[in-house]
């Protein structure tokens, strides 16, 4: 081999390697801010700002530059991570990293998001008889102060970076605590991601003023560029690494919060002070308050189960066939367990018809809407009437069989955790004993997980939910088609688990009619726009979202004898 052939081979496996390390990159990013994502809460006990127009470079270019930064400082110092992992473990026990909640990014309605913050541990868990924290100073140890002076301990924000919650410049993320003392024009600092580093750090740090720390922060929010940001990194570099300069206040082994900052120097009065302390401590609360949630509605969900005490939910539209109606509820009366109640939203004015067949079942609970609000906004009407945990929706053209709710309850029984528990379903067309084909749907937690944010992972009329669950993701949204497909996509993206039962437990009423309104474009472009509503929160991808896009209005474009066809051979068994 001569020279020209070994160099050659030697810029091929270069590109190949360098193709590797961008791919998996890209890949670990978007993992890692999807995880971040679930982890990351909005705060909504406090008054919206002004969202900031963002330029060019920081709309689109910042973010790659932070991945490319984040991923080679992560690569290139990995040898100084373990060694400073090992000596926290060594000198501080378990654990390595410590994590705290801080204002990031602000939202669409200009209310701050709190995100998760890594760094290495640089105190002790010291505790007094109590079992309360001891301050600072005491827990702070001479090895903690010194990954602190020169900035070891702020190693494990790479992590940060790259999952999305920071910058490698920008407004130094403060305490929550720090947040609620902060004016309106302060909190302005939120309109940029939170930074490793930034003005504030290259001019003083934590010894001087918070007035001139907002003051410089303010000031890099009005001119965020690429020059600008390298400057900003030179120089932190020189101050941190170099000089080590202005790490913490004199004679304070951690930096006065600003609270006690204003409270000290008379701006604000001890009432106003501890009104916002509770603030403060109701925002980082979130979590635990989640958990308690939680488990109360588990405990809710398993006792319901087991004293087999459910609510059905059904809409009524004025188009509805009164001999449908009948034979939905008269599924619902003969389950072998019988409902506890069923509440039935009439959606605006209905028929002679249909109120005749209402007026046959004297146990129902009605509830009456002056007008149609369509059934996403009718389901959400009802349910808060529903005086029980568990809730079985019920269409009012489908039939049940029988031992439906029998099952789903032994399900939530025997899983008290899950949120939703469905079904298969049979389709038929005139009559039950014609059955035409069969909507399967994934069973497990998992498979439920990955296909909700491309395709319906539910029969809608065939699941039984927890009330709590569905009312603590809002409800269903104010949509003309796919409500379900909305609602249980954004219960999976926040953790609430789900099966479905792997039989059919409802006969669905299919006809020429479900066909045409499967090809409307409305519908077509709602489900498309429940995708990209996915992809935008992070729970579905671009490719998922494109993808689905195409095949769905392929779907509306060709002919309906051929999209029954497809939906015959490939989406139904």
């Amino acid at each position: 081999m001569d020279n020209k052939e070994v160099v050659m081979s030697k810029k091929k496996t270069i590109g190949v390697i360098t193709g590797i390390a961008v791919g998996t990159t890209v890949v670990a990013a978007r993992i890692m801010k999807k995880k971040a994502k679930k982890t990351t809460y909005k705060v909504e006990n406090i008054d919206s700002v002004p969202v900031r127009k963002r330029g060019f470079y920081e709309k689109y270019i910042k973010r790659v530059c932070d991945v490319i930064c984040a991923t080679g400082a992560i690569v290139c110092f990995s040898p100084l991570y373990i060694c400073v992992a090992v000596l926290v473990k060594l000198k501080l026990g378990s654990p390595v990293l410590f994590t705290q909640d801080r204002p990031g990014l602000i939202d669409k309605d200009g209310k701050e998001t709190i995100f998760k913050m890594y760094k290495f541990r640089t105190m002790t868990d010291e505790r007094d008889e109590n079992g309360d924290l001891l301050p600072d100073e005491v827990r702070l140890t001479k090895f903690g102060k010194w990954l602190r002076n020169t900035s070891l301990d702020e190693l494990p924000e790479a992590f940060n970076i790259l999952n999305g919650t920071m910058s490698v410049i920008g407004p130094r993320p403060q305490l929550v605590r720090d947040m609620v003392f902060m004016t309106s024009e302060q909190r302005m600092r939120h309109t940029a991601k939170p930074g490793l580093s930034g003005l504030a750090q290259v001019n003083g740090r934590n010894a001087i003023f918070w007035e001139n720390k907002m003051e410089w922060d303010l000031k890099y929010i009005k001119k965020v560029s690429l020059h600008e940001d390298i400057k900003i990194i030179f120089k932190t570099v020189e101050k941190a690494f170099i000089k080590q300069e202005g790490i913490t206040e004199e004679n304070m082994a951690t930096a006065e919060n600003l609270g006690d900052y204003l409270l000290k120097n008379e701006r604000i009065t001890s009432e106003e002070y501890n009104q916002k302390q509770l603030e403060a401590k109701k925002i980082l609360n979130r979590t635990k308050d989640k958990k308690i949630r939680d488990e109360k509605r588990i405990t809710a969900v398993e006792t319901g189960a087991k004293n087999k005490k459910y609510s059905v939910l059904m809409s009524l539209y004025k188009k509805e066939k009164p001999e449908y109606l009948k034979l939905a509820l008269d599924s619902m009366l003969n389950q072998t367990v019988i409902p506890d109640e069923i509440v039935l939203v009439e959606d605006g004015p209905l028929t002679d018809e249909l109120y005749a067949v209402l007026n046959e079942y004297p146990m129902l609970h009605r509830v009456k809407n002056e007008t149609n609000l369509g059934l996403g906004l009718a389901l959400n009407v009802g349910l808060k009437e529903c005086r029980n945990e568990l809730v079985a929706r019920m269409d009012t053209d489908d039939c049940s069989k029988p031992d439906r709710c029998e099952k789903q309850l032994a399900r939530f029984a025997e899983k008290p955790y899950l949120a939703i528990v469905g079904s298969h379903i049979d389709e038929f067309v005139g009559d039950i004993s014609n059955v035409v084909s069969q909507r399967i749907v994934p069973t497990s937690s998992d498979e439920i997980y990955n296909y909700a944010k491309k395709r319906s992972a539910f029969n809608h009329p065939a699941v039984m939910y927890s009330k709590t669950a569905v009312l603590e993701n809002d409800g269903y949204a104010d949509l003309k088609r796919n409500q379900d497909v909305d609602l249980f996509g954004r219960m999976q993206f926040e953790g609430y688990k789900a099966e479905n039962i792997d039989e059919a437990l409802l006969w669905f009423r299919s006809s020429d009619e479900l066909a045409k309104r499967r090809k409307s474009w409305q519908n077509t472009w709602s489900y498309i726009a429940t995708i990209r509503k996915f992809w935008k929160m992070g729970y579905a991808s671009f490719y998922d979202y494109v993808m689905i896009g195409i095949a769905q209005t392929g779907m509306y474009l060709m002919p309906i004898k051929i999209q029954n066809y497809i939906y015959k051979k490939f989406l139904r068994k």
